[in-house]
């Protein structure tokens, strides 16, 4: 009988699973160099999610990985793919250079800690991501939250 509904909970959808990322956070996280400081945001679409990473690019930079849902032909060429990204608020637009990286389909960016971009990105209400090139979906991402979380992150990259 135990085994039956353990069963069934695993196969059961799991929408908190992505509630519990719809809004900002800041945690520590394994990544591939060990355990770092990241914030992030989800936007939950259907049975997937649009994710958005911020970790240190080191001590005066922050990395942004934007994991957006991509269609079956994406990249559009074989092996490195580049594009710029815009990063649209309430009154401001940024381009930001994007690469893609095959392992988790992020599109990466760097900018520095101090730049206006970040300052923008704790301040605004949202902010929408689009590919100039087009080749992927729009995504729009509530920035409530974003300054408490990306402080972290900025504190966790200053620290010696």
């Amino acid at each position: 009988m135990n085994r039956w509904i353990l069963l069934l909970l695993l196969a059961a959808p799991l929408p908190a699973l992505a509630g519990e990322c719809d809004h900002w956070k800041a945690e520590m996280m394994e990544e591939e160099e060990g355990t770092v400081m990241s914030a992030y945001i989800c936007v939950p679409r259907g049975d997937a999610t649009i994710e958005l990473y911020v970790r240190c690019a080191g001590p005066n930079d922050l990395m942004l990985r934007y994991i957006p849902i991509v269609p079956t032909d994406y990249p559009p060429k074989a092996g490195m793919y580049t594009t710029e990204l815009e990063f649209n608020f309430d009154q401001e637009m940024f381009t930001r250079p994007a690469q893609y990286e095959e392992m988790d389909g992020a599109l990466v960016t760097e900018t520095a800690i101090d730049a206006p971009f970040v300052y923008v990105l704790q301040a605004q209400k949202q902010m929408t991501i689009i590919d100039v090139n087009d080749k992927i979906p729009s995504a729009t991402f509530t920035l409530e939250g974003a300054k408490a979380a990306l402080t972290k992150v900025i504190a966790a990259c200053r620290k010696p």
